[in-house]
């Protein structure tokens, strides 16, 4: 008859592979469940974009005054969104014209232009409201640009924090270009 004892069973090939690929399955979800949470970005808040607009500094007249012309360009900013917009379908229109996407272009630099005219009329009007000092820390703020921070190089979002020493030079001995380092205060501007 069967040499075998009946307390010998053998498994089939599918149980097995089956069961090794639920194995494989629960260490791949518990992996993904268990890891660490990543790290936030390091984000040093003691050097903020606008660190003379503190309420401890007085900058509060100061801050107003970009809240105010920033709010004044609201309805040219609607209209640079609708430039933007027409530009993207221009572009991605089937057959592509040329022409269209010239003007749409031609279109959002006016949009462009209509947000920095309304901005521009409104700090013009606004800074007569600020004291002198007020106005000395616009005006280094305005002569720098807003995407040309000190303490930046190039100005991208995520881009990481150079020290910097008191000539403006990197603290890591790199060469400096052309243009890197903070510019020049104003002729008329005291600490």
């Amino acid at each position: 008859m069967n040499d075998k004892p009946a307390s010998v069973r053998q498994l089939p090939l599918w149980l097995i592979v089956s069961l090794m690929a639920n194995m494989m399955l629960i260490g791949l979800l518990a992996g993904l469940l268990l890891r660490p949470a990543p790290s936030k970005p390091f984000v040093d808040k003691s050097k903020a974009r606008f660190s003379w607009v503190q309420s401890e500094g007085g900058g509060e007249p100061v801050a107003l005054v970009l809240r105010e012309a920033f709010q004044a360009s609201e309805s040219a900013r609607a209209s640079r969104v609708s430039a933007r917009q027409a530009l993207a379908d221009a572009v991605a229109k089937d057959p592509y014209d040329e022409a269209a996407v010239r003007e749409a272009f031609g279109k959002l630099r006016d949009a462009d232009d209509s947000v920095n005219e309304a901005t521009h009329e409104a700090m013009v009007k606004l800074f007569a409201t600020l004291p002198v000092e007020d106005r000395k820390h616009m005006a280094m703020f305005l002569m720098r640009g807003p995407g040309d921070h000190p303490l930046r190089r190039g100005g991208r979002p995520g881009e990481r924090m150079i020290p910097r020493n008191e000539d403006g030079g990197p603290v890591d001995g790199r060469m400096m270009g052309p243009g890197d380092g903070p510019p020049p205060p104003p002729p008329d501007f005291e600490p």
